[in-house]
């Protein structure tokens, strides 16, 4: 037997590998809201942002740094969300440890001038994921590839509103509860950062979608599978 994580990873094992359709079963991840989970204690988020060096509202990436996560891409639509508001919107933080063919990414910082609005935190605790999710405007993950997508279903968990991919995985995971973007269409993607960050509303719709999401993703549901 062939266990997949997603549809969308069966659908890649079926056209990669030579192998019955019969033989793969989909077993989903499950989201540890154990671990995930709104906070309420501002007290808590805001020692987290002050020891990331965050003062202000901010978006966030977190992850490894590497060129499927689309990184570049956030940036190219920040750049754009930037150029289009008048006055101080919220920074750009990029968290995570540095993966493979990631200088290009603190190129593409110096080239747009964004040294002022962009936070590399580097790598994140564990202990402080939670707390950094907790305290996002929007969680941006428009990657290129994933087999399932954890980052933006434990961002769900923790009642952020998320920008993700409309394809891959990403799609078939989040379902409804999150903005879909074309990956590569940096204008779409500044857009959808503009509207969850100025529409509250539209913000708190989609936490509680979010919630209602990860509850399918429990590891009772996997094991159910």
């Amino acid at each position: 037997a062939i266990l997949a994580d997603s549809d969308f990873t069966r659908q890649e094992i079926l056209k990669y590998y030579k192998v019955s359709e019969k033989k793969i079963h989909i077993v989903p991840c499950g989201i540890d809201t154990s671990k995930f989970y709104p906070i309420k204690d501002t007290v808590q988020i805001d020692a987290v942002k002050e020891k990331y060096g965050i003062g202000s509202e901010y978006y966030l990436y977190l992850g490894t740094l590497e060129p499927r996560k689309n990184i570049e891409g956030i940036l190219e639509a920040y750049s754009m969300l930037k150029e289009r508001v008048t006055g101080e919107i919220p920074k750009m933080v990029i968290a995570g440890g540095k993966g493979w063919l990631f200088d290009s990414i603190f190129e593409k910082v110096q080239e747009m001038h964004l040294d002022e609005d962009v936070i590399f935190t580097g790598y994140v605790e564990e202990q402080d994921k939670v707390k950094l999710l907790n305290g996002a405007v929007s969680f941006c993950f428009p990657s290129f590839y994933e087999g399932f997508g954890m980052p933006p279903m434990e961002a769900m968990a923790c009642g952020t509103a998320v920008i993700t991919s409309n394809g891959n995985s990403l799609r078939e995971v989040t379902g409804e509860a999150a903005v879909h973007v074309e990956p590569t269409d940096y204008q779409q993607l500044s857009e959808a950062m503009e509207r969850v960050w100025r529409d509250r509303g539209y913000r708190e719709e989609l936490q509680q979608k979010g919630f209602e999401q990860v509850k399918k993703y429990s590891w009772k549901n996997a094991v159910d599978a």
